[in-house]
């Protein structure tokens, strides 16, 4: 009697088996396929995000891109001939003019920094002091404009 009982037990559970191995596959195959499909949103997520931002520095390079144009348009809206010779004259003097001013305002200022520093040094000490940092700074730039721009000048095609 005690083997018939274990012999219906173990049939039972041999029959029972299989469908609990399938659950715990059907469970490991959801747990899969959820963790897929998560891994999927996040990069749907990565892959939204990339493209909010290349829509953004899109938006970006067509706003630097109308102000380009729009910088352009001022420009050449500045240098048109009016006819009257004295408002042409006027126009096409008011940026080296501005610029011979800064500049002589320049050499002045540094002369009178010279002419002080002389009062307490020799004179080259006195040159040596009133060099600075800042005009060495600026005639760097002065020079980097100008031969520079005789590159950019030269790669011009003549007209």
């Amino acid at each position: 009697m005690l083997m018939t009982l274990l012999s219906l037990l173990g049939g039972g559970f041999m029959r029972l088996l299989p469908e609990l191995i399938g659950l715990w596959n059907k469970k490991t195959d959801n747990a899969h396929e959820l963790d897929m499909l998560e891994k999927q949103f996040q990069l749907e997520q990565t892959r939204a995000s990339a493209r909010a931002a290349e829509i953004a520095q899109q938006g970006d390079i067509d706003q630097v891109l109308a102000l380009l144009a729009s910088q352009k348009e001022a420009l050449a809206g500045q240098m048109q001939l009016t006819g009257n010779k004295f408002v042409d004259a006027l126009n096409m003097l008011v940026r080296p003019l501005t610029t011979y001013y800064f500049l002589a305002l320049y050499g002045l200022v540094k002369l009178a920094t010279i002419m002080i520093a002389l009062q307490s040094v020799d004179a080259w000490h006195a040159i040596l002091q009133c060099w600075s940092v800042e005009d060495a700074a600026i005639l760097s730039s002065i020079l980097a404009f100008w031969f520079v721009g005789r590159v950019f000048d030269k790669k011009k095609p003549q007209q």
